[in-house]
Order: C-alpha cells, then sequence, then structure tokens
C-alpha cells in the first residue's frame, strides 16, 4: 500500500502502490497528528519540516484506499546552521566560505541546516558522511559571474606527467569546466533533502549565450557527483541551470526522489537528470519541465570507453512526470560504453518531442552495447514521436561525415555500435503528431529484439510531415506512424493504431494498421 523511500531527521519521502500513472485523478489529503498537513495527487509526496526524533500519526485520506501509519523521524548526530558560520542569506553577501567551513569542520554524521533565506555561493562542496537539509523558503544560488567559480580539470596530470585523473566531463569527453553549484568529488554517504531551491544563474550568467562555444571553461551543472557512492537527493527544486540541472557521473547507488526539475524551454542543453557511466540508480517521483531531455542516460564518448570503460546499468525510474523537453527518457548519444538493464514504468510524459529516444551512430564503438530496456505502464500526451531508435544520430560535427551517414553496409569493427533487446507494453499514446514508432538501425548492426505489446496509439488529425530524428538522410513520409529499417527478430502483439498512418518496413509500405 505505501513504502518509505527516505527517513530523514526532518521528514521523509512516502510512496503509494496503486495502478494510477505518476497521479491519482482526485486529491487526497494528508494528516499529521491529527493536523491537515497539505493535500496531493502524486504517487510519490516529500514530507519536510518534522522535528528529529519524533513519532508521527500520519493518515491519508481520499484515495479509495484510506490508510494510516505511524512514522518516526530520524535521530540525528549534530544539527549546524551554516548562520552560526556567518552565512547571512541575504542573496547579497558571498556565504560560499562560511557553508564550506560548516560541511567541513562538522563532525561525521552531521546535517547541515540552511534556513530559510537566498545563499549565494561559488560552489558548495560535498563532504562524506554529511547531509544538507535546505528547509523550504532556502535557495542556494551560484553567483552569476563566472569570475568567481573555480575551473575543475578535466585531466588532472600528475607532477610527471605519466598519469592523470578524470575530475570533469562535456558531452562525453573529460574537458574543463567551471565548478557547479553543488559539486562533489569522491565523496559517500551524502543525503541533500529538503524543499529548497537550486539556481544556477544560468539565465543571468550569460552562459546561455554561445552556448556550444568554450569560455575558459564549459558551462557549470547545478549539481555535479563524480566518483561518489551512496548518495541521495530528494524533495529539492532545480532550475536555471547553466547547462544540465543534475549529472552524476562515475557514480553509484544513486537516489532521486521526488525533484522538481525545470527550466527554460528555450534555453540550451539544460537537460534534467543525466547519469553517466553510474549504476545502481533510481529516480521516482521526479517532475521534468526543461529545455533538452528530460533524463539522459550517458556512457561517454570513445576515448571514455577506451581508457575508462563503465556502462550505465541497473536503472529505474518510476512515477515520474514529464511535461516539456527534447525526449522524456533518452539513452545517448555519448554512450560509448553502453547501457544496460534500464526499466521506466509508471510514467507520464506530456508534449515532450520524442517519449523513449535512443541515439548512437558509426564511432561510437563497438563497446556502444544499449541492451535490456523495458518500458512498462506509460502514458503519453501530445508526445509527437513516442519510441525511436536512430543509429545514425548526426548531432554535432563528427556526426555529419559521410562515415556516419552512409546507407550501405561498412565492415563490422570496433567502431560499430549495437542496439538489441528492448520490449514495450502497456503503453498509452495519445494525440501523436509524429511517428508511433520509428526504428533505424544499421545495415550491417540491425536493431535485434524488438517487442511492443499491449499497447495503444492514437494519432492526430493533419499531421506535418517531418523526420522524426536527426539523421542526414532524412525519411520524410507524410502520416508516417510505424517505421522499421534493419530491424530483426520483432515481435508485435495486442496493440492498437487510431487515426491515419502509414507502416514501412525496410523501405516498403506495409499497409495501414
Amino acid at each position: 500500500m505505501y513504502k518509505i523511500l527516505m527517513n530523514t531527521p526532518f521528514g521523509f519521502v512516502l510512496e503509494m502502490s496503486n495502478e494510477h500513472i505518476y497521479r491519482q485523478d482526485s486529491p487526497y489529503e494528508i494528516f499529521i497528528d491529527d493536523k491537515l498537513h497539505s493535500a496531493d495527487t502524486r504517487n510519490v509526496v516529500c514530507i519536510f519540516g518534522l522535528m528529529p526524533n519524533r513519532n508521527y500519526h500520519i493518515e491519508i485520506k481520499g484515495t479509495g484506499l484510506d490508510f494510516g501509519f505511524t512514522h518516526q523521524t530520524e535521530t540525528p548526530g549534530y544539527v549546524i546552521d551554516v548562520t552560526d558560520y556567518g552565512a547571512s542569506g541575504n542573496g547579497i553577501k558571498d556565504d560560499t566560505s562560511a557553508i564550506n567551513a560548516a560541511i567541513y569542520t562538522a563532525p561525521g554524521g552531521s546535517v547541515i541546516r540552511f534556513s530559510k533565506g537566498v545563499y549565494t555561493v561559488s560552489s558548495v562542496l560535498l563532504r562524506s558522511n554529511i547531509d544538507l537539509y535546505l528547509e523550504e523558503g532556502a535557495e542556494i544560488r551560484q553567483n552569476p559571474d563566472r569570475k568567481h567559480l573555480a575551473v575543475i580539470k578535466g585531466y588532472q596530470k600528475n607532477y610527471d606527467y605519466t598519469e592523470a585523473s578524470v575530475n570533469a566531463t562535456w558531452e562525453g569527453n573529460p574537458l574543463d569546466c567551471y565548478s557547479s553549484l553543488i559539486h562533489g568529488h569522491n565523496v559517500e554517504n551524502v543525503r541533500i533533502y529538503g524543499l529548497g531551491i537550486f539556481n544556477g544563474s544560468g539565465e543571468e550568467s550569460g552562459f546561455w549565450k554561445n552556448p556550444k562555444v568554450k569560455d575558459v571553461a564549459w558551462r557549470p551543472r547545478n549539481f555535479f557527483l563524480s566518483f561518489s557512492r551512496n548518495i541521495t537527493s530528494a524533495g529539492i527544486t532545480s532550475r536555471n541551470s547553466s547547462a544540465w540541472n543534475i549529472h552524476p557521473f562515475y557514480s553509484d547507488g544513486l537516489r532521486f526522489y521526488g525533484l522538481h526539475i525545470e527550466s527554460d524551454t528555450n534555453s540550451p542543453n539544460t537537460d534534467g537528470l543525466n547519469p553517466e557511466s553510474c549504476d545502481d540508480v533510481e529516480i521516482v517521483g521526479c517532475r521534468f519541465c526543461v529545455g533538452d531531455d528530460c533524463i539522459a542516460i550517458k556512457s561517454g564518448k570513445v576515448h571514455m570507453a577506451r581508457y575508462h570503460y563503465k556502462p550505465s546499468e541497473n536503472i529505474t525510474i518510476r512515477n515520474c512526470l514529464m511535461e516539456e523537453g527534447h525526449g522524456g527518457v533518452v539513452i545517448g548519444s555519448e554512450i560509448s560504453c553502453g547501457a544496460k538493464n534500464i526499466k521506466i514504468e509508471k510514467c507520464l510524459l506530456q508534449r515532450t518531442d520524442r517519449g523513449l529516444r535512443i541515439k548512437t551512430r558509426r564511432g561510437r564503438g563497438n563497446t556502444s552495447v544499449v541492451e535490456g530496456i523495458a518500458l512498462e505502464n506509460i502514458r503519453m500526451e501530445g508526445v509527437i514521436n513516442c519510441f525511436t531508435v536512430n543509429m545514425f544520430y548526426n548531432c554535432d560535427p563528427d556526426g555529419r561525415s559521410h562515415y556516419v551517414s552512409c546507407p550501405n553496409p561498412l565492415p563490422v569493427g570496433e567502431d560499430t555500435p549495437v542496439v538489441r533487446s528492448i520490449t514495450i507494453s502497456g503503453v498509452a499514446a495519445e494525440d501523436i503528431s509524429g511517428a508511433a514508432i520509428f526504428l533505424s538501425g544499421l545495415p550491417e548492426s540491425p536493431i535485434i529484439g524488438v517487442t511492443f505489446k499491449d499497447s495503444s496509439f492514437s494519432f492526430r488529425d493533419g499531421r506535418e510531415t517531418a523526420c522524426p530524428e536527426m539523421m542526414s538522410n532524412e525519411v520524410l513520409i507524410p502520416n508516417l506512424g510505424v517505421y522499421m529499417n534493419n530491424v530483426e527478430d520483432t515481435n508485435f502483439c495486442r496493440n492498437r493504431f487510431e487515426g491515419t498512418h502509414v507502416t514501412i518496413i525496410d523501405g516498403k509500405e506495409e499497409h495501414n494498421v
């Protein structure tokens, strides 16, 4: 009936088990100790603002399955308010040194508390076994003047240049980046939670101007993790990021609960949450409205695969809302270490350009194996193209070569990517203005093993003709509904298509389904 995903001294995260996708049809009420706390419709709610080491009686009323339980908040070791270390929270004074001093002098197991206020910083540096708690009304804001930001080296070389460690990354390669608003490197056992805000000052900083041009270093994120373990974030709102909002990199054991990630829909590359070469990741109850992909699973370009091989794997995405964005859940295109065992369920997608999107190309390498992808119980409303797999992805200068776009079979070798084993079931998609299914494999490396079952697709009248994917050899077919080229071992079972559409398989028009 319910599950406590996370418990803290100041509240908890609750997930309700039901048949609803992301949210329920009508509001329910949350009572704490017989007093009305809030009303909500979501399956996952973050309840913060409570007191440590206290028993609370919780009642949920109005779901049709009303229930109650007793919950005890954790007992913290130390609770340290950043204002005790000289942080002002007035939005003007630079609070960086005060906050980082609080974090780095705190005893292990402490909670660093941000009370209501605006804390302007260059970067907050995480430390192992130290939690951050942002009360409602607390905002951590990055200084919009990039002269105040440190530059994190992509490769940190040793004294005689014989070895190097990776510290920062940009679009799949180890490149210098400005320090992120929240920065964690080689940390473990950290929780960041509450109803506060991360504000990256992206619009004010000028980072959105000429975004593809490096200016000293590449753009910062709102929250960057590298080589870290056992990290949880819950309840936080991330907005106005200069680039990707949340970017975990080569990190394991990650939990993201009830986050609200928002960016101006016209802002450049402001993806929501992009795990890169990460293992054991849960993204549950999060809401996305962004200027690029909502969730993008990556694992680097070929250099990283050759020298730092680590796939993205064992990732669960559940009970999430994706309202705007280029893609709902995207895999690639920087995917040279591969991705496997990805499960997406009970998610609601509204007005995204694509639903599930897999993008790769020749040159990503034979370690770029995408497999074991499963979607279950998904609802799409006004999504342009529901499911796309594109192995001719042509974004960026290195994607526009003849080698990438050549439609003829090329020799299979160390540069050839693989996509296989995809299962889609229980999808209901309405008001589709593009294609329901678009699968374009390589002639020398077909997409293998695709199943669509128990799903329904309804097309909008008067659709415009446009290619569902970014590729040099565009596919322009009026009323395209299903397109499969270089695809093997497909299974279609108990699906329904409504509205005029055309089915193309291996270049031939089969029929209107």
